[in-house]
């Protein structure tokens, strides 16, 4: 009885070596996994308009708004001033805004008849047109946030007029309105049956 377990359990093991072999020879055995991650990126914009409350004035709700002329001003004036909305409808805030003139009419009205632009409670340019417009480009207010809105007015005048930006000129910052009248010098004869016509241009990045 003790001779034939020894003989069963060595069969067992050759059967069981045997096995072992047939998987190793017989089934090559590859085990392979797979990840993937995605993201989309969509740029934004910034899409700025113009209005006024103006009736007569032309493009409101585009970037390009035409205010109706002022016209028949003697050498003494003061215009109505306009008030100008900037509408951001994009998706980004538009920053380094940058402002800058153009009067591609009379040089003898624009360095003898007066602007003044104010913004925010504060005064950003007061003087001559031709100054401003020699002025250049130049950092202006901002952001205009996205969905949102700024404004700013504008004013022309000759002479000794209450426009509250007093006496200073140049490009400033400071509090509107300012005490007293603005004291300019009045329209000179070369300026008669002369226009200037002036164009603010504003540039905005996002």
């Amino acid at each position: 009885m003790k001779l034939f377990k020894i003989k069963g359990i060595a069969m067992m093991g050759a059967l069981s070596i045997a096995g072992v072999g047939l998987i190793g020879v017989g089934a090559h055995a590859t085990f392979v996994a797979q990840t993937q991650s995605s993201q989309s990126v969509t740029a934004g914009n910034i899409a700025i308009t113009l209005a006024s409350t103006d009736a007569g004035a032309s493009g409101s709700g585009t970037p390009t708004l035409t205010l109706p002329a002022v016209t028949n001003v003697a050498s003494s004036f003061m215009s109505t001033p306009e008030l100008i909305t900037i509408n951001n409808s994009g998706s980004l805030p538009a920053n380094e805004i940058q402002m800058q003139a153009t009067n591609s009419g009379s040089s003898a009205v624009a360095s003898e008849m007066s602007m003044c632009l104010y913004s925010d409670g504060y005064v950003t340019y007061n003087g001559t047109i031709a100054n401003f417009v020699a002025a250049g480009q130049f950092g202006w207010v901002g952001p205009v946030p996205a969905g949102g809105s700024d404004t700013y007015w504008v004013v022309f005048y000759a002479g000794s007029q209450a426009t509250g930006c007093g006496n200073t000129t140049g490009i400033q910052n400071v509090a509107y309105p300012v005490a007293g009248n603005s004291n300019a010098g009045t329209l000179q004869n070369d300026s008669e049956g002369g226009s200037a016509d002036v164009t603010i241009t504003i540039i905005y990045n996002g």
